[in-house]
């Protein structure tokens, strides 16, 4: 009997996963995620901080989820769209370089399944607003490269990995070897799409906003 009313509750948790629908902690309170990939920019500097117009937009199904730092984690679907809001309300809680350059990893990943030109600006927006207003943020990536059990994770600056995204692949004019490729590919092998038509736009755009990025050695500084 135990056994079967155990199977019944992993059946119904399974069907509100796959629905994309997740449980925000508060009893009788729901999250219905979107699933589709079209955004709807409720302002023009949603999720740019220090813009927090995403708390006014209907369509945000986290406005009254309680997101912050701990509950943000749990909260992630898979859904570039869903994960935006539920970004950008963190941005709007907490202002942290890691909620910013989460909420232009989402962006970054609908032009790339889309290629809206609005949300390709926007992605630009959000990493130049992480350059601007956490230029010092840091986060924390699985150490595959350290040699030692004891160490799994190690301290990784955002700007320098926005850098990377603004960037996108290059070519070696030596070699003829496309470069930045890891840069710009997620852990699920997403290949996310350039940003710019070639690395020479790129380059100036982040000129123009005071920043140099150092392709070779993968670092961004102040110009």
């Amino acid at each position: 009997m135990f056994k079967n009313k155990l199977l019944a509750i992993m059946l119904i948790l399974f069907i509100l996963i796959v629905s994309g629908c997740i449980d925000d902690g508060d009893e009788g309170n729901e999250i219905v995620l979107p699933a589709d990939n079209n955004l709807n920019l409720y302002c023009e500097n949603v999720g740019i901080h220090p813009e927090t117009c995403v708390m006014d937009d209907e369509e945000n199904p986290y406005r009254y989820a309680g997101v912050n730092e701990e509950k943000k984690w749990d909260l992630c679907s898979g859904y570039p769209k869903a994960d935006f809001y539920l970004w950008a309300t963190a941005l709007a809680s907490t202002a942290t370089g890691e909620n910013q350059f989460k909420v232009a990893e989402q962006l970054h990943k609908l032009y790339t399944l889309e290629g809206n030109e609005h949300i390709r600006l926007q992605t630009i927006k959000a990493y130049r607003a992480l350059l601007d207003h956490f230029y010092w943020s840091t986060t924390y990536t699985e150490a595959w490269w350290i040699e030692d059990e004891d160490i799994v994770y190690a301290e990784e600056a955002l700007r320098h990995m926005a850098g990377k995204r603004l960037l996108g692949t290059w070519t070696d004019d030596d070699t003829n070897e496309t470069k930045n490729i890891k840069g710009m590919t997620l852990g699920n092998k997403m290949r996310l799409k350039n940003l710019f038509k070639t690395e020479f736009h790129a380059q100036d755009e982040m000129n123009k906003w005071g920043y140099i990025f150092d392709k070779i050695n993968e670092f961004l500084d102040h110009t």
